[in-house]
């Protein structure tokens, strides 16, 4: 008598046994229609799922709620240095390179 892996008796005949089985009797699941509805039922739930994000999101997102408010274009006879707001020159000038806070210049290694 031999023994299997897993520890039972099995005679001598029932070892040289061979036993034909079809290839799909021997799959452990079976393809096709079941398969596909839970991955498309897996598809669906995620997209409900990214909606729902979505709408909550936007729903607590308070940009909307900002008040934009809104610069009136200069008028003459006010310098051109006040009301244009920021960095933009006035109509017409050109705009000054900005400051460098260091030298420009590459430095060497190895100090003489």
């Amino acid at each position: 008598m031999e023994v299997d892996e897993r520890g039972n008796k099995v005679s001598a005949e029932d070892a040289n046994r061979t036993v034909k089985v079809s290839g799909v009797a021997a799959r452990q699941g079976l393809l096709g229609r079941p398969v596909l509805m839970v991955l498309i039922g897996g598809l669906v739930l995620a997209g409900l799922a990214w909606a729902g994000a979505e709408l909550f999101g936007e729903s607590t997102d308070n940009d909307a709620a900002t008040q934009v408010e809104e610069i009136a274009p200069a008028k003459e006879g006010i310098p051109a240095d006040q009301g244009t707001g920021g960095n933009t020159p006035a109509t017409g000038e050109q705009m000054q390179p900005a400051p460098v806070d260091k030298d420009p210049t590459p430095q060497t290694g190895s100090s003489g």
